[in-house]
């Protein structure tokens, strides 16, 4: 059985490894922050935009990557790189 620390852990490493979809899903859920997204999408394309992201989440939070997942809970992306700290 777990204790508290174990379980806190858990909590927050499985959330660290699908930080990237959290992410996205804060963009579209937040009406600002989502206009905000499709004018960068519109001048920089959507690729750029979501690789750029993506990449800042790993850099910003020093996070190694793992793997990908196809099956993100945020509509606006398709995929999205799993994480885990350094």
């Amino acid at each position: 059985m777990m204790n508290v620390n174990q379980y806190a852990e858990k909590v927050v490493n499985d959330f660290i490894t699908d930080i990237t979809d959290y992410v996205f899903l804060a963009i579209e859920n937040d009406d600002a922050a989502m206009r905000e997204y499709m004018s960068k999408v519109n001048e920089f394309g959507l690729t750029q935009v979501n690789t750029t992201i993506g990449k800042k989440v790993r850099e910003i939070l020093k996070l190694e990557n793992i793997d990908e997942s196809d099956n993100p809970k945020s509509r606006i992306i398709q995929t999205y790189t799993r994480h885990r700290t350094s």
